[in-house]
């Protein structure tokens, strides 16, 4: 195969496998075959390195964009950075295409995918954007089977469909025959994931039944920039009334406000007027609020923190944020990672807590949440699940990132945790999106991005755990261990028959 025809389906594999995160998720099912097709059809190691790097430029530059609305300078670097993922797959398939055993092959290139994959979700340098399975946020059967594997199952479905496309066309590219049997694992992969997803969905419908403690939230999107939320007198965060004597709906139970809507503890001068408003409105309507806030210490730690108030306005619940973003938030190891000083933008150094801290709903049940990053790791809300969270809120502010999509993206990752975990997921933003996503991963509630508004939901808390909530990634350990073995036999049969 000429060079330039190898080159433009590594084009045209990484754009249209980006394009799947926007539009049309099933192309992701076939698109990144062309890329496999290319690495194949290479022979040196230096061109199919070029080649995974020319994927991984393209993909995560279309996959980021976003970014740019933030800053155009690290936007550039962080795309490199995260295209020498695609190239290490490229350095991989060099040597697995050594191996005679086509099935081999299929599971081997599965397992460094995956590796990759699960790699870019670990450390406190995870960034999950771009992993094939936030493609199918639509299609509510495909996505159950995260209840059992996490998010890693069914990227680890669509890799091996994209890898059994590409044997298809290597074998009928050497003896010019159709060959049906990578087509059939292919089919029967996604078809049994249809028809699990489909059966589970009804069964959940069936054995979900009231005796589960509702709770009426409120969502306040404030809609507002920065700089408006860290003024001196914090007023613009108190919403339109929804009555003449009510400022919310008469059954709701929770006020939900996005992160870091103020600047400091509820007492501090600068935050009077919010406070007053906030705790006249509580006593007379009889409302928990629950507040994104940023809160420091005498040692001057600052601390990005979701806070629950009583209707006496009294603190009765407190997160501090585990995982902050990385050269956003904070500046990580600086002692080793000083060279990278010109990647931080943090404006505030945040202090990473330790602790999975639950918040105790009085008389229904207990909170885990995530603040913004974290909802795009898996991990986090996992353990929270683990430790006895019966749901999950995330606090987020996009408002950096203005009008494009990443809010919207950032409410998949939300879909996701939701299925994984079998609960229901409150998603707080300031700009948009603000939505509420069942433990199907339906989304009940979805606001448009840009306004200014209070929306309306019931939720559900429920101690009943998902799969993947108690047994974590043991899917990954499996896949990893079945590869190993399966290299083993390889390597073993082929010293006996060197012998014979």
């Amino acid at each position: 195969m000429r060079t330039y025809i190898k080159v433009i389906l590594v084009i045209f594999s990484a754009a249209v496998t980006a394009l799947s995160f926007y539009t049309a998720g099933f192309l992701a099912w076939l698109s990144v075959a062309f890329f496999f097709v290319a690495l194949y059809e290479s022979r040196r190691l230096l061109e199919r390195l070029a080649y995974g790097f020319l994927f991984g430029m393209i993909f995560f530059a279309g996959v980021t964009y976003w970014f740019t609305y933030y800053t155009f300078g690290l936007w550039i670097p962080i795309v490199m950075i995260l295209s020498m993922f695609p190239a290490a797959m490229g350095l991989a398939f060099h040597f697995i295409c050594k191996i005679r055993w086509p099935f081999l092959q299929i599971v081997l290139a599965l397992a460094v995918w995956m590796a990759i994959e699960f790699f870019r979700c670990r450390t406190f340098m995870a960034f999950p954007w771009g992993m094939l399975a936030y493609t199918q946020y639509a299609y509510v059967p495909l996505l159950q089977i995260t209840k059992i594997t996490g998010v890693y199952g069914l990227s680890a479905a669509m890799v091996l469909c994209n890898l059994c496309a590409a044997y298809t066309f290597f074998a009928w590219r050497k003896n010019r025959k159709l060959v049906f049997r990578y087509l059939a694992l292919a089919l029967s992969v996604a078809i049994g994931l249809l028809l699990w997803g489909s059966i589970t969905i009804q069964a959940f419908r069936q054995d979900n039944g009231p005796q589960q403690k509702s709770l009426n939230v409120a969502l306040v999107q404030t809609n507002i920039a920065f700089d408006e939320k860290f003024q001196e007198d914090p007023q613009v965060l108190i919403p339109q009334p929804y009555s003449a004597d009510r400022y919310f709906r008469p059954d709701t139970d929770l006020v939900v406000f996005a992160e870091t809507v103020l600047w400091g503890s509820i007492e501090q001068e600068r935050n009077q007027t919010f406070s007053r408003w906030a705790q006249k409105t509580a006593r007379r309507e009889d409302l928990y609020f629950f507040l994104g806030q940023i809160i420091w210490d005498e040692q001057e730690n600052y601390y990005n923190a979701a806070v629950l108030y009583s209707p006496q306005f009294e603190i009765i619940g407190r997160y501090n944020k585990i995982h902050p973003l990385p050269f956003a938030e904070y500046m990580p190891y600086p002692e080793i990672l000083g060279f990278l000083r010109f990647l931080n933008i943090a404006s505030q150094n945040i202090t990473p807590d330790r602790d999975f801290d639950r918040i105790y709903y009085p008389q229904k049940g207990f909170i885990g949440t995530n603040i913004c990053f974290e909802s795009t790791l898996p991990v986090i809300s996992r353990t929270f699940r683990q430790k006895g969270a019966d749901i999950l809120f995330v606090l987020t502010d996009t408002a950096g990132f203005r009008d494009s999509i990443a809010s919207w993206h950032h409410v998949i990752f939300s879909v996701f945790r939701a299925v994984e975990n079998q609960t229901y997921v409150v998603h707080s933003s300031n700009k948009g999106v603000s939505a509420v996503i069942s433990p199907l991963g339906e989304i009940m509630l979805a606001s448009e991005l840009g306004t200014r508004d209070v929306f309306y939901q019931t939720v559900y808390f429920s101690s009943q755990k998902s799969v993947y909530a108690k047994i974590g990634n043991l899917f990954i350990t499996i896949l990893f261990a079945a590869s190993f073995l399966y290299l083993a036999a390889y390597l073993l049969v082929g010293r006996l028959v060197k012998k014979l």
